[in-house]
């Protein structure tokens, strides 16, 4: 059986960890916690304060809610890029593509990946090479 410090139980699952993938989530952080709280010194000399504990969990909470928040944020965007492509059917609009300006109308849109193509004489474009939009 072996038997590690707390840093050194830190850091052979921090090194397992790291094996499969680069990133701890939470699971990761709370093995890593409960290995550190498993191997606390009862007499408290070589102990770290309960407080640093607490810190650590309230950044690693505010690092998931902040990645929450740029999914919430990529799926918004998805969504507006939605609702811009249905606006399009039907419209005139010019695409620019590498050998010029492409103009006609949107027959429909298709979607691939979660982007959108509006779909103009049979032919897809990405919305990226939209330049203008005007009435039928």
């Amino acid at each position: 059986m072996s038997v590690y410090s707390i840093g050194g139980a830190a850091a052979a699952q921090t090194q397992a960890a790291s094996a499969s993938n680069s990133a701890l989530n939470v699971e990761d952080f709370l093995t890593l916690m409960t290995a550190q709280l498993q191997n606390l010194d009862p007499m408290g000399e070589n102990s770290t304060d309960s407080s640093e504990y607490i810190s650590q969990m309230a950044q690693f909470t505010m690092l998931e809610q902040l990645s929450t928040l740029a999914e919430g944020l990529n799926n918004l965007s998805l969504l507006s890029q939605q609702q811009i492509s249905f606006s399009l059917v039907g419209k005139t609009v010019t695409v620019s593509d590498g050998n010029g300006d492409i103009t006609g109308v949107v027959e429909k849109v298709r979607y691939r990946s979660g982007y959108a193509y509006p779909v103009i004489d049979g032919t897809e474009y990405p919305m990226s090479m939209v330049s203008e939009v005007g009435e039928e």
